[in-house]
This record gives structure tokens, C-alpha cells and sequence, in this order.
């Protein structure tokens, strides 16, 4: 039975709608059903309620990554994506029994592409997606942008050398001339609808990890050819985490600096005291945290055991509070770092282990101590640094992370912890993940989290 189906029967006053108060909470999808991906494949991909994980696994060619597209375009309305895409119908069940349909009008040639939002079974929004977009977006892109159509599927653009298909032209391009904002063409009106393609946040981790594209320094977006450049990514991430370290030291030396400021009169009006046993237990507590927080360069500081005497108990505890707002500005980081440098020790990568600092972010020293360059990692060491920095310090809490071959250059030992791993990510991100791979040994015995598309969509 079809998930629309399911509601067909349940009569809902639309008075009672409440998907506009959805924007404040995430929710979760329950089913994908595809009909005819490529015009073959059929798919009926079910997320059990109390599934974190879940795996796609099949030969090239069957869809796994196009899976993870339909849903990352979806949510983040790049709805010309599917005005490409070969397929007859798609549907998406979330949570509250809200199921997005998406299909084409008419299935013989490349026709409009039809959104359709339900509710309970009753439509709630339409967005229409024309099949002359295309040749509209050509002649606005040739306004601005010296570009050449080689075929249906790619464009030669000329600034860069690069070949390039429409979505990526828009990627690149649509947040500097705002008349290419896909927003502009495809706009979906209702509170409701926006609400619920906001309610799922996406993050995809795409195959292809180890280079990225940025921005160029000091570059005129007309007068310069390079405006964009490639670097490595891991150099990036460590870029990033230095910069993460200096906004959270920043903001401990706020905190520091109100708390210090305000000592003498909370210490007046404080009304509580503190026991002795009280008092070690809490101080071992922090203690404990500066050792941790030194290791990574994030404390310097050292906070001397002062003696307990009952004179002093309001004042001890006033200090143990502030000493602990202090250090509390770090419990989110400090619980990424140690997940972090833990997990890649582990692995035991050959004569080497990732250090934190102030300075660098992160870098790798020799067992005899020698820094080592980032780029100086084997390929299948920098893959397993960059997924887990995505999905340690990236990927956001509530969102759905979709992770395309998570195996690649991998060692097939490195490949059966992946999921283990993963959990514990996940324990502190509390996020969902969908992965796409061929390996069974990032499955490792995990099968019941796997939806074979080999033997579901047997034409």
C-alpha cells in the first residue's frame, strides 16, 4: 500500500494544521518509495522509528548516491535537480503522517515536474517546476557569465575551464547575481510547506573529500579568471578548529571577566553553604577538567587546592561556581576533541598521532615527536580524518547526515569500526545518518540496518 494511501480515510480539519510550528523542531522521515529511478528501479526504502542509522548497499549503477541527492535537493530546494532526474514518481513520508510527492506530468518526454505536500492526505501546497526553466536559466546565465552548452546535461564554463552542469553553475553563481536564485523561479509559498522543508536539515558528505573549492582572496568576481581555487581539505578543517579554539577562549575570557567583576557582591548575597565532602567532590571534578582542557592547549591556568574550613564555606562556594561557569564555556568542544583525537589514535595510523593546539588547530607528530604536514598523510589517513572532523564538528545536531562511500581509500580494518565509531558520534550529535556504500565490511554484522537495492529493484 502506498503511504498516501494510508491517510485517505482520516478526515483532518485544516483549521488544526499545526505543520507551521514545525520550524522550531525536527522531524524525522519514515519512507522513501521511488517508481521507476532511471526507468528501471523501483525502491520502498523504510526507516524504523528508533533507527539512527541506516545503510544503502548495491552495485554501481542501482542509485545509492542518486538516494542521497533526491533527498539533499529536496530539502534544500534545488528543485531543477529533478526536472533532470529519469523517474516516474517519488514520495517522502515524515513524521505527523506528512508524505511530499514528486512527479512528472507527463512521463514520455522531459514534461513539468509536480511538488505536491500532504497532510493526512490532503494537499496543502503545489509547487510546479517548468520543463522551459532551462532555456530560460541559459539566457539569464549568458547575461552575466561566458558559458557554452555542450549538451543536455553540461555546459563549458569558460571562466574556469571546468565543465559543469546547471545545479553547479547555480551553486557557484546564484549568491553573487540574484537573478539566478533557484528561490526566484521556484518559490514555495505557504508557511506550511516552507515549515516542513524546514523541519529536516541536511548535511552531505559527499565521495569526493580530500579537495574543496573556495573562494579566492582579493579577487574581482569580472575582472579575474580564477575566482574560485582548490585545497585541500584537511588543511581547511585544521584552519577551522584553530578558529573554533580562539572563538571559545574568547568567549571563556568573557565569562572570566563578568564573573571576576560581579565576585564581591554575589559573595555577599550568597545565602548557601558548603560541605567538606561537597566541596572534594566538585574540586576533584575540575581538577580533573583542567588536566583535560591543558592537554589540548585550552587551559593554562592551575587552580591550587584551597583548605576547607567552615569560616570559608560560602566563599569556597561562590568560587567553585564561578570556577565552573569558567570551564564550562569548553564542555562542548572538550567532548569533540577527546571523541576526536581518541577515535584517530585508535587507529593507530603508522608512527604517528594527531595533536590539538591553540596554534594549529590540529596537526600530526611522529612517535619521536616530528610535526608532520597534513598533506604529507596517505590518502585513506586524510579520508579518515576529514569524515570524522564532518560528522565530529560540522555536521549539527538534529540533522540528517548523508554519507556517500564512506569507505574510500579506507583500510578494510579501519572499514569494520566505521560503524562503531559512528554510534558514538552520534551518542553526542544526535543526529540520524543515511550511508551509501558498497563495502561489507563498513556493514561489518550490522545487516539489519541495510536496505539491499539490488534486491529490491530487481526489474
Amino acid at each position: 500500500m502506498q503511504c498516501r494511501d494510508l491517510f485517505l480515510a482520516i478526515d483532518l480539519d485544516p483549521s488544526r494544521r499545526h505543520i507551521a510550528s514545525l520550524r522550531a523542531q525536527r522531524m524525522k522521515i519514515r519512507r522513501i518509495k521511488i517508481d521507476q529511478l532511471f526507468d528501471i528501479f523501483d525502491y520502498d526504502i523504510p526507516f524504523g522509528e528508533n533507527e539512527n542509522v541506516k545503510i544503502l548497499t548495491g552495485p554501481n549503477g542501482y542509485g545509492k548516491t542518486m538516494v542521497l541527492n533526491i533527498i539533499f535537493n529536496l530539502f534544500n530546494r534545488k528543485f531543477l535537480f529533478f526536472q533532470r532526474l529519469i523517474f516516474e514518481r517519488i514520495e517522502i513520508c515524515l513524521e505527523d503522517q506528512i508524505c511530499i510527492e514528486i512527479s512528472r506530468k507527463n512521463q514520455e518526454e522531459k514534461s513539468d515536474v509536480r511538488i505536491v505536500f500532504r497532510e493526512y492526505g490532503k494537499i496543502f501546497e503545489e509547487v510546479e517546476i517548468s520543463s522551459k526553466v532551462h532555456a530560460e536559466f541559459e539566457q539569464k546565465i549568458k547575461r552575466y557569465l561566458p558559458i557554452r552548452k555542450i549538451d543536455d546535461e553540461r555546459y563549458l564554463d569558460q571562466m574556469e575551464d571546468t565543465i559543469v552542469s546547471l545545479e553547479e553553475l547555480l551553486d557557484k553563481y546564484s549568491d553573487r547575481i540574484p537573478e539566478l536564485s533557484i528561490d526566484r523561479i521556484h518559490e514555495v509559498k505557504s508557511k506550511e510547506a516552507n515549515a516542513v522543508l524546514d523541519s529536516i536539515n541536511v548535511h552531505l558528505i559527499r565521495e569526493q573529500r580530500l579537495f574543496r573549492k573556495v573562494k579566492a582572496p582579493e579577487r574581482k568576481f569580472r575582472d579575474e579568471r580564477d575566482e574560485t581555487i582548490m585545497t585541500e581539505t584537511i588543511q581547511t578543517y585544521a584552519i577551522e578548529l584553530k578558529q573554533s579554539i580562539s572563538q571559545y577562549s574568547q568567549r571563556s575570557f568573557v565569562t572570566s571577566q563578568e564573573l571576576d567583576s560581579s565576585f564581591p557582591d554575589r559573595l555577599i548575597n550568597e545565602k548557601n553553604l558548603l560541605s567538606a565532602i561537597e566541596y572534594d567532590r566538585r574540586f576533584n571534578l575540575l581538577k580533573l577538567k583542567q588536566e583535560k582542557l591543558a592537554k589540548f592547549g585550552l587551559y593554562e591556568g592551575t587552580q591550587k587546592l584551597l583548605r576547607y574550613s567552615p569560616e570559608d564555606a560560602k566563599a569556597l562556594l561562590v568560587y567553585l561556581e564561578d570556577l565552573e561557569k569558567k570551564l564550562g564555556v569548553f564542555d562542548i568542544l572538550l567532548e569533540k576533541l577527546e571523541l576526536f583525537t581518541d577515535i584517530l589514535n585508535q587507529r593507530r595510523f603508522t608512527f604517528k598521532s594527531i595533536k590539538i593546539s591553540r596554534e594549529k588547530g590540529f596537526y600530526f607528530e611522529t612517535s619521536k615527536g616530528k610535526a608532520l604536514g597534513l598533506t604529507q598523510l596517505s590518502s585513506g589517513e586524510q579520508h579518515e580524518v576529514v569524515l570524522l572532523y564532518e560528522l565530529i564538528f560540522n555536521a549539527k545536531q538534529d540533522v540528517l547526515v548523508l554519507v556517500d562511500e564512506p569507505e574510500i581509500s579506507l583500510h578494510v580494518t579501519w572499514q569494520k569500526k566505521f560503524l562503531d565509531d559512528l554510534l558514538r558520534i552520534i551518542e553526542i550529535q544526535k543526529f540520524h545518518v543515511l550511508i551509501a556504500t558498497h563495502s561489507p565490511s563498513i556493514i561489518n554484522n550490522r545487516w539489519d540496518l541495510v536496505y539491499n537495492l539490488k534486491e529490491a529493484g530487481k526489474p
